[in-house]
């Protein structure tokens, strides 16, 4: 008689890492309809993870289309094509805003400074850890509501995800 061999002996899983100088495979490309109907947001962060989670918070408005750079360089590049209207910024990356100064952002920042205002009309802090709701209403605040707001889809990615 025969065994049946481990079905866990059976499953292979490979994992690829990326360095924050590479790139991951772009997604296709969105339709020129679909551009003109998105808000574009640039999250800029080292960060590969924090990159996601931003993500995986914006995914339900789907009036947005998500570009990510991992450094500044990156970010100001991806600019010049994209013309976002928000940045969502990790404080080690803030120098970017010296540069795209005329956008809206929310810095993600360990701690809020005592004596910081809580809002500002262009640059928004938000101290971590943070919430997916969080986020949303602080987007919300600086770029309006979604419109229509189903939450049916996942908002578009675009860029190197690096």
């Amino acid at each position: 008689m025969t065994r049946p061999t481990d079905p866990s002996a059976r499953v292979r899983l490979e994992v690829a890492f990326l360095d924050a100088d590479q790139a991951a495979p772009s997604p296709a490309p969105l339709s020129a309809a679909d551009d003109g109907a998105c808000l574009t947001v640039m999250v800029v962060a080292a960060e590969v993870d924090l990159r996601r989670y931003v993500r995986e918070c914006l995914r339900d408005r789907t009036d947005l289309r998500l570009v990510e750079a991992a450094t500044v360089t990156m970010a100001v590049t991806l600019a010049a094509d994209s013309s976002p209207e928000l940045l969502v910024v990790d404080a080690p990356e803030r120098d970017v805003l010296a540069t795209l100064s005329g956008l809206r952002a929310i810095v993600i920042v360990d701690e809020v400074p005592r004596g910081t205002p809580a809002s500002g009309a262009h640059v928004r802090l938000l101290a971590r850890p943070f919430t997916a709701e969080r986020l949303v209403a602080e987007v919300s605040q600086l770029l309006g509501a979604a419109p229509g707001a189903d939450g049916g889809q996942a908002s578009r990615t675009e860029g190197p995800a690096a």
